[in-house]
């Protein structure tokens, strides 16, 4: 255990290692951001490693925090340095598997990118066609909109004028609803049972039929009135629009993998290489 610790500790801080710098007394001040002994981080090195986070627009704190971490990881790594833990056989070869492995992807990243994978729209249609019934709704599901209100009265109130007609579900909405969904009219999309937290309020909106509205629903947080814009029966498919961007990921997806299986096989064909199956399993444990 103490030597996984060990190895996860190496590898965050070789990575780190391979960004910083040694300290001259000659360097610009201005450019080091932070320095454990004569390792040092620059200001470019710190905006290179916040880049490659996705985090080029991180608030001061948060790269307050950042240097922070490479302080400790910094502080870590020396200290292993110091132990020797970097020659330690276990260490040196999970090093090196995940350094391979790392370059590995790297390669894959690259034939990606030099690669253009674009997917029409009869492509998707006979997709579509061949694997429709792997869209099959297995369950039903419920297109509901919702009011959300600070208490029964209010409730009461505007479901009553739902019921007379003075304002469309999607009005009052808008306008009463104190939920998130109020700018889209009280719309949250397609849910299952599951998605519905609470069962009585599950019991009741799949007891709607599309169009019908609910009782106010009472609940901790306030009172609710749900209408069913749609529903899903199990057993039934889905219109092609809305399984369009699946596909689309399933096709980019089948198709890079193919991509690298025809790559590997080009470079296994101009490579040497033999498999021993008869070293595969030893008759005596490894010793490391």
């Amino acid at each position: 255990m103490k030597s996984a610790v060990y190895c996860t500790v190496l590898l965050n801080v070789a990575l780190l290692f391979t960004q910083c710098r040694f300290f001259s007394p000659a360097e610009d001040a201005d450019t080091v951001v932070a320095r454990v002994n004569q390792s040092t981080l620059t200001a470019d090195e710190l905006e290179a490693e916040m880049e490659a986070a996705a985090l080029s627009g991180a608030t001061l704190q948060m790269r307050k925090d950042w240097v922070s971490d490479w302080v400790r990881t910094e502080l870590l790594y020396q200290e292993a340095l110091r132990r020797d833990l970097d020659r330690d056989g276990a260490t040196v070869r999970e090093l090196n598997r995940m350094r391979r492995d790392h370059l590995a992807n790297v390669v894959l990243d690259d034939i990606a990118v030099d690669t253009s994978m674009e997917i029409t729209d009869a492509e998707v249609a006979d997709y579509f066609e061949v694997h429709g019934q792997e869209f099959i709704y297995h369950e039903p599901e419920l297109r509901l909109s919702v009011i959300a209100l600070p208490d029964e009265t209010t409730a009461r109130q505007v479901r009553n004028q739902l019921a007379r007609g003075r304002g469309t579900f999607e009005e009052l909405a808008r306008t009463r609803s104190l939920h998130t969904s109020s700018a889209n009219g009280g719309d949250l999309g397609y849910l299952k049972r599951a998605d519905i937290s609470d069962v009585s309020v599950q019991e009741i909106v799949f007891s709607l039929q599309p169009g019908q509205i609910s009782r106010p629903v009472l609940s901790e947080s306030g009172s609710f009135i749900f209408r069913v814009v749609d529903r899903r029966e199990a057993g039934t498919l889905p219109p092609l629009d809305e399984v369009r961007g699946e596909i689309v990921n399933r096709m980019l997806r089948d198709r890079r993998r193919e991509l690298v299986k025809r790559f590997v096989d080009g470079l296994r064909q101009g490579a040497d290489v033999e498999i021993y199956d008869g070293n595969l399993m030893r008759s005596e444990p490894f010793a490391p």
